[in-house]
């Protein structure tokens, strides 16, 4: 027997589904004409035509006036697209020294862009910080516009032995039921090689079966499939920091020798330079990275022999995912060490399958890499269901029904 309300629910589902389509569409190649949009969704004319115009009705499309409007046969075709401004998405990032928000459009163009150093002594009042600069840049784009939120933080790893000294952090769970406890709007909180790999998806062009791996204080993976993540939530930032490097001498007080955690990390890399003299014991891993002039060749070196060991290691990630194409993130040194890690990899991946490798620097990468990257991820929920946040209500921020953000 078929139960109440399934009938609903898919309708309600198939509608999402047409309406996210449109808006990859035009994400894509827009703007488009309605009947461009039948043919590009494969959806009904009439289909089309209906959820355009409810998605007009809701500010969540625009149609684009022209001097000189397009014709076909019949009428004139009035292209739509996404809105250039009444639709944002707002991304913040929770750094160990400081916190940042931006509001960006679909198209990952930047409106605005805060930071403010942390100044938080418990999780509490991290999370705080959080929800003040968030309602703050909500404010000042007209919370009415906001369509979600991302949020992301550098991911806990497993240690073992004593925890590094850092600035207080806040887990996921903590960091999800504090926002949308203070704030109604809908909220995805992932890692930030998640939110990498969806900004360089839906942002940067990068297509098909992507892997995408951060290096920086450790060392983490994520994979995109067509539009979809392969791993999701909490758990879906991949930390490699215990599989071993080929030809790495370095002890992990795992009980292995060689792990990824002691031999390509920013953390490795700070503690052979602090026990080399090269820094200071209180330095940071910024220090890893001075100006040129400030540059010694003691630290060129380190930087040069985490290159020749992420050139024996990456490769065998790709051998393992089997992406078409790969991005690496991260500081990683001056421009022609970075290009001389990609040759390494690109050499070592060759000797091992015969194939030529497919092998990217993410060409953004700064303090405001991180907001932007965030709110990929409220893109990401968005597109899953783009008829899901009710308009025109007191509440206007709330999901309808179910919550369709990941990591819940």
């Amino acid at each position: 027997m078929r139960m109440p309300g399934t009938s609903t629910q898919l309708m309600v589902r198939q509608r999402n589904s047409t309406a996210a389509a449109i808006v990859r569409a035009l994400l894509a190649e827009g703007p488009l004409g309605r009947k461009e949009l039948a043919a590009s969704t494969g959806a009904s004319f009439t289909t089309i035509t209906k959820l355009v115009t409810e998605l007009l009705e809701r500010g969540d499309l625009e149609e684009i006036p022209q001097a000189r409007p397009r014709r076909s046969a019949g009428r004139p075709t009035i292209p739509i697209d996404v809105p250039q401004r009444g639709r944002v998405l707002l991304g913040a990032h929770l750094h160990p020294q400081h916190t940042s928000c931006g509001a960006y459009t679909l198209r990952g163009e930047q409106l605005l862009y805060r930071s403010l150093p942390t100044a938080a002594h418990t999780s509490q009042e991290r999370i705080g910080e959080v929800v003040g600069l968030v309602r703050d840049v909500a404010d000042a784009v007209g919370v009415d516009a906001v369509l979600g939120i991302g949020v992301s933080k550098p991911w806990d790893e497993f240690w073992a032995g004593p925890r590094p000294q850092q600035v207080v952090d806040v887990d996921h769970t903590g960091l999800l039921d504090g926002l949308r406890a203070r704030i109604d709007l809908p909220i995805r909180v992932d890692s930030n090689v998640q939110a990498l790999a969806l900004d360089q998806h839906w942002w940067d062009g990068y297509d098909g079966n992507v892997l995408s791996i951060l290096v920086g204080r450790s060392v983490r993976i994520a994979q995109m499939r067509g539009d979809s993540l392969v791993l999701e939530g909490p758990t879906g930032g991949g930390v490699v920091s215990h599989l071993v490097v080929p030809g790495s001498t370095a002890p992990c007080n795992c009980g292995q020798t060689g792990c990824v955690r002691v031999t390509c990390t920013d953390d490795a890399l700070l503690t052979q330079a602090v026990d080399a003299g090269l820094l200071p014991s209180d330095a940071m891993q910024r220090d890893l990275y001075p100006p040129a002039a400030a540059d010694s060749p003691g630290l060129a070196d380190l930087r040069r022999c985490r290159a020749l060991a992420l050139g024996q290691f990456v490769p065998l990630l790709m051998g393992l995912l089997q992406p078409d194409q790969t991005v690496i993130s991260g500081p990683l040194g001056t421009q022609d060490e970075i290009q001389e890690c990609l040759e390494l990899i690109r050499t070592r991946h060759a000797e091992l399958t015969g194939h030529t490798a497919r092998v990217h620097r993410h060409a953004r990468f700064g303090p405001e890499t991180w907001p932007r990257a965030s709110a990929a991820l409220a893109l990401d929920s968005y597109l899953a269901a783009p008829l899901a946040i009710e308009r025109g209500t007191p509440a206007s921020g709330n999901l309808a029904a179910a919550d369709q953000s990941a990591g819940t």
